[in-house]
């Protein structure tokens, strides 16, 4: 089974990698990742302590994004209180080979931090105005 390249892809079709890279690229996703790579199962709460700065509302987005990818798995045990866990998928487990290519990428090719904002403010365009 063949794949049409995304430089021939029909107008209007969407590429897998680009609608896979919209939930992965989104803040706190990779963490997340990272973090139930560190454990077999986590919950929610726990989870939560080690994103410093997530709010809850968001890591309930991404976990159910992640989960509708296929990347995260929810399990619910009938209990009082209500006991969820989360843990990755061997779906999920094949991306860490990824991200440690994308990380050797960005560890050789990344500017210093000093040089990038150089750049950024040389390419920024005037902010002055007529009078």
């Amino acid at each position: 089974m063949s794949e049409t390249p995304a430089a021939e892809a029909k107008p209007g079709t969407t590429c897998a990698v680009i609608d896979i890279w919209e939930v992965l690229g989104k803040r706190w996703s990779l963490l997340i990742i990272k973090n139930l790579r560190t454990k077999e199962t986590i919950r929610f709460n726990e989870l939560k302590r080690a994103l410093s700065g997530i709010s809850s509302t968001v890591l309930s987005e991404r976990l159910l994004e992640l989960e509708r990818e296929g990347l995260v798995t929810k399990k619910i045990y009938p209990e009082v209180p209500p006991r969820v866990e989360y843990s990755l998928t061997a779906q999920a487990k094949e991306l860490e080979v990824i991200i440690k290519e994308l990380a050797h990428w960005v560890g050789r090719w990344k500017r210093p931090q000093s040089v990038a904002q150089t750049v950024t403010k040389k390419e920024e365009p005037s902010s002055t105005t007529a009078s």
